[in-house]
């Protein structure tokens, strides 16, 4: 090359100047681990996916999702029907009828405290069977210690029921104090009670299918709070059932087809002489769970902190 003219190419080197070039080697890369995250979205999901999604997620762990619901029914149904059992067992024991006020009283106390105690650890057995099936559906294997990962939100589900219950209460005692004005009349302690039933037939049935589709309406928007509860742990009772309000907007069709169809799954597992609904049960969570993670990414919702689910 002409030093004196930089764009002559460079000379190639002579033979024996210098070791001859080599293929550089293939450096080895780590595997690209796949993506355990949940794939669908708002926009994405449908019935058939959701259920394809949950069966698939159920069929990796069959065993452990039936051992985990026999857990849920034996302590959440099981033991405080038995208690309510011993109790009933007890007070005739001690004389039925011809207990005193005060003894009959403290029975009467034990068995609401029982059947009270009851909802509230059923609520939260069936949260942290949510949660199991929150962290199956993200890839995480499924483990039947997370049906107590919820017990600390007992608080949160009872005021929750609180907040739904207490209004809904109040509109049915409403609704039913004008049906009976408007049927029966005025209150008449003397009135047979078939009478009254006879009058009131007609107007129950036309309100019931006036109210029934508000009440599948509202239903079905409220049918997340308790799994926001489960999944949000910075969710309060209110904010779980307007979140839910929220995540279902739009998509109440959809939430009214897959729980239609979870309870076809779930009763017809039960009618299997009831030990298909260790089966069953699981794989209608899941699919109800599916949807649930699926129309909440992309809801007006805050953010979730889902250290109690998902570790993270």
């Amino acid at each position: 090359m002409d030093p004196e003219n930089p764009t002559d190419p460079p000379r190639p080197p002579d033979v024996g100047e210098g070791p001859a070039p080599t293929e550089q080697a293939a450096v080895p890369t780590a595997p690209v681990a796949p993506n355990r995250g949940f794939a669908l979205t708002r926009d994405s999901v449908t019935i058939g996916n959701a259920l394809s999604t949950a069966t698939e997620v159920w069929q990796r762990d069959v065993g452990t999702w039936a051992l985990a619901q026999f857990l849920v029914f034996l302590i959440g149904f099981g033991i405080p029907t038995a208690i309510g059992a011993i109790l009933g067992i007890t007070e005739v024991m001690l004389g039925g009828e011809e207990l005193s006020r005060v003894t009959k009283a403290i029975l009467d106390g034990l068995g609401f405290g029982v059947q009270f105690l009851q909802t509230i650890l059923q609520g939260v057995l069936i949260m942290g069977f949510t949660a199991m099936g929150f962290r199956a559906l993200h890839g995480e294997p499924a483990r039947v210690g997370m049906i107590f990962s919820q017990v600390q939100k007992a608080l949160k589900y009872f005021l929750q029921l609180v907040a739904i219950w207490i209004p809904m209460g109040f509109a049915m005692a409403v609704v039913g104090v004008l049906v009976w004005l408007l049927s029966v009349g005025s209150v008449d302690v003397d009135m047979p009670l078939e009478e009254a039933v006879t009058l009131l037939l007609p107007s129950l049935w036309v309100v019931a299918l006036i109210l029934m589709p508000i009440f599948i309406f509202v239903f079905m928007g409220i049918l997340f709070a308790a799994s926001e509860l489960t999944y949000n742990d910075r969710a309060g009772p209110i904010e779980s059932i307007v979140s839910s309000w929220r995540i279902t907007r739009g998509h109440r069709w959809q939430v009214l087809g897959a729980s239609f169809l979870a309870g076809i799954i779930a009763v017809a597992s039960f009618l299997l002489c009831g030990v298909g609904i260790l089966f069953g049960g699981p794989l209608s969570a899941l699919i109800l769970a599916a949807l649930y993670l699926a129309l909440r990414d992309g809801a007006d919702v805050p953010e979730a902190d889902t250290t109690s689910t998902l570790g993270r």
